[in-house]
């Protein structure tokens, strides 16, 4: 069959997606509500690991896959590094040498996105609200009130997306009761290159690592429009305090949680560049049996929101993304029929995603006590 796939949601699993699809020669269109790739926060240094790094191999061409190990960060100290609030070392984690095909890394979420978009069909500023499944395909409805036909639709949407109701009915997102401010301070030549946790008292936890590119992108020519950005310690305060939006007031908010902490782990929350400062609310989600499957599906945290403690979530939808891949170039090839390649497709995806949220959320409860399991 040709097939034209319709991904709801321009985040990095839904773009994951569309590349995929796109190297097998389905036509695709991604809807992203947005009207700009840079209209918002969307974070800062993403771990990637084994299943993350092989998803980007499988789906990106192997120009673009080289630029993202290209502007990945350097190799740093394989552990994790656990102290309490003055700076005294309560425990260290070595993590064995990675010898995998695929290195684990860590990348600027903003760079990737910008190397995920290469190409792409995306039409910003199209929030999709529902969808109807026809006899002969689907349709997007959008806000504007004009629709998309294709036959497959995948809610790609994040964690608030209007489509998981339509999918999994009893699926749930959870409040977790916590709230993370997200900074990015300057790199310094002695700056901890392992990923380190904080513990605080009252319930917060300062985490940090670093992002240094292994090549400036002013140095790489690429054809791909990409920002340039230079090294920065990324961190995040966990806590369960309300958070203020504006960003100026949410850093004196993480000013004054660190305020009695060791000068060093109170100097990154200072340091801070302010305007780039912003909030999230921590949230997760339950595990769902199966649901009847159709030509509307979902990947990433439109259907398995989880903490972004451990590292697992961005992993998690570019998983998905490569396992759909698979799975729908295999229909449009002539090899299985389409809803029961997507019903597969669920079933694998439940399996190792919603282990990754119980995953995570063990992680969040070993940061900061009181997270709900």
């Amino acid at each position: 069959m040709s097939m034209h796939v319709i991904v709801a949601g321009g985040g990095i699993g839904g773009l994951a997606l569309a590349q995929g699809l796109r190297r097998n020669g389905i036509e695709v269109t991604v809807l992203e509500r947005d009207p700009s790739p840079a209209i918002r926060g969307q974070g800062y240094r993403i771990h990637i690991d084994d299943n993350g790094g092989a998803a980007l191999n499988q789906v990106l061409t192997p120009g673009l896959f080289d630029l993202y190990q290209a502007t990945s960060t350097k190799a740093g100290a394989r552990r994790i590094v656990t102290l309490d609030h003055h700076g005294t070392e309560l425990h260290v984690i070595d993590l064995p040498p990675h010898d995998g095909p695929v290195r684990h890394t860590a990348v600027n979420r903003q760079t990737l996105r910008q190397i995920l978009l290469d190409g792409l069909p995306v039409r910003f500023g199209s929030r999709v609200t529902g969808a109807e499944e026809r006899e002969d395909g689907i349709r997007a409805l959008l806000a504007d009130g004009s629709h998309v036909d294709g036959d497959v639709l995948v809610a790609a949407d994040g964690v608030g997306s209007a489509l998981r109701a339509a999918i999994a009915p009893a699926a749930e997102v959870a409040d977790t009761g916590l709230r993370c401010v997200y900074g990015r301070s300057p790199l310094r030549a002695n700056e901890r290159t392992a990923f380190t946790a904080a513990l605080g008292p009252a319930g917060s936890t300062l985490v940090f690592a670093a992002y240094d590119p292994r090549h400036p992108i002013a140095e790489l020519d690429t054809g791909v429009a990409l920002d340039p950005v230079d090294g920065y310690l990324m961190w995040a305060l966990i806590t369960t305090d309300d958070l203020p939006e504006d960003a100026a007031e949410l850093h004196r908010h993480a000013l004054d949680v660190v305020r009695d902490w060791d000068p060093a782990l109170r100097d990154i929350v200072a340091s801070a560049e302010v305007g780039a400062t912003f909030p999230i609310t921590i949230r997760t989600s339950t595990r769902v049996g199966p649901w009847p499957s159709g030509r509307l599906t979902a990947l990433g945290d439109a259907i398995h929101a989880m903490s972004p403690a451990g590292g697992v979530g961005a992993n998690t939808a570019l998983r998905d993304a490569a396992l759909l891949t698979r799975a729908l170039a295999a229909v449009d090839r002539g090899e299985s029929e389409l809803v029961p390649a997507i019903a597969a497709y669920e079933e694998e995806m439940r399996e190792y995603a919603f282990e990754a949220v119980e995953t995570s959320a063990a992680a969040a409860r070993s940061l900061v006590p009181g997270v709900p399991s």
